[in-house]
């Protein structure tokens, strides 16, 4: 068990106390810098953006990068963001009361934990609401002030205006996924740019695969050709498969290839498998958890039919 010092060492160590500071590797051609522009666009004209597109497209590192650009020309506007599911509620955005110190000294604001988007509008900060149609109406509707008045009503305490830096994304799947809420009329209103994302085209992929390589892992193009014909190849197939391979898959691919090929430099491998026997392994081992079948459709036998038709195994 680690040591209160321990952790506070480790903890402040480790803390990102400024966006602006973090290290972000990310790709910009294609969609991805056309969606940037839209950002910036949006900011400088006061509205308020939403990435849709499926699971693992990037919208979530996208958005952390143009925090971070903000966070360097605003100096110290940090970057807040929750992630919705059905059981956030209004103060999960807003904050809470400490009940102890409520009880001794009431209401009070030194009694008051702020929470993420109470944060990001005093300080004029980026909040990004992420998988925001997960969220229930009811705690969609704390958003409609933020965004028609930049201001919110903190419950004992009073009603706060938003710093003019303020800035909200909001970031969603497409409705037609499982385990999305459509989102509030009143809601929809209030977002006036749609920036639409879905699997970029190869060349960027295969970018984005390569910079998420740590600096020692190195294989072929011809194996990354590969990789990228599996990760298609399920989103080729609509009849048995309901969401395909996101590029997280293609990554993970990846990183365990480049793994066995720096092993088998150094001479540490005992089994004679190729390359090909190699990939049908981990293909295996990463798709069986990054796609989801139709119902009645084995999952198994959909990665079988990908393996033989792209690698022949």
């Amino acid at each position: 068990m680690i040591d209160k010092q321990k952790f506070e060492e480790l903890f402040n160590k480790r803390l990102i106390k400024n966006i602006s500071e973090e290290q972000i590797d990310i790709v910009l051609s294609g969609q991805y810098g056309k969606a940037l522009e839209l950002l910036r666009d949006a900011e400088a004209t006061g509205l308020f953006p939403a990435l849709v597109g499926p699971p693992g497209v990037g919208k979530t590192i996208l958005c952390r990068y143009f925090a971070r650009l903000r966070a360097k020309e605003n100096k110290n506007k940090n970057f807040n963001w929750l992630t919705m599911d059905e059981s956030i509620k209004p103060s999960h955005f807003i904050g809470s009361f400490d009940p102890a110190i409520t009880l001794k000294k009431g209401f009070v604001l030194e009694a008051f934990n702020p929470g993420p988007l109470l944060r990001a509008m005093l300080e004029g900060g980026t909040f990004l609401a992420n998988e925001i149609n997960r969220a229930t109406e009811y705690s969609q509707n704390t958003l409609l002030e933020p965004l028609e008045e930049a201001s919110i009503s903190i419950p004992h305490l009073g009603r706060i205006k938003a710093d003019k830096d303020f800035f909200f994304i909001s970031a969603m799947n497409p409705e037609e996924l499982s385990g999305t809420h459509r989102l509030s009329e009143a809601l929809k209103d209030r977002i006036k740019v749609w920036i639409k994302l879905s699997y970029p085209d190869k060349a960027t992929e295969l970018d984005i695969i390569r910079i998420n390589l740590p600096e020692h892992f190195v294989i072929e193009e011809s194996e990354l050709e590969l990789i990228y014909s599996i990760i298609n190849e399920t989103r080729k197939n609509k009849i048995d498969i309901e969401i395909p391979a996101s590029i997280r898959a293609g990554i993970a691919i990846a990183k365990l290839l480049a793994r066995r090929k720096t092993l088998e430099k150094r001479g540490e491998l005992k089994d004679k498998m190729s390359i090909h026997e190699y990939l049908s392994q981990v293909t295996q081992n990463v798709l069986l958890g990054s796609i989801k079948p139709k119902p009645g459709t084995k999952v198994e036998n959909i990665i079988d039919s990908i393996v033989h038709k792209t690698l022949g195994v």
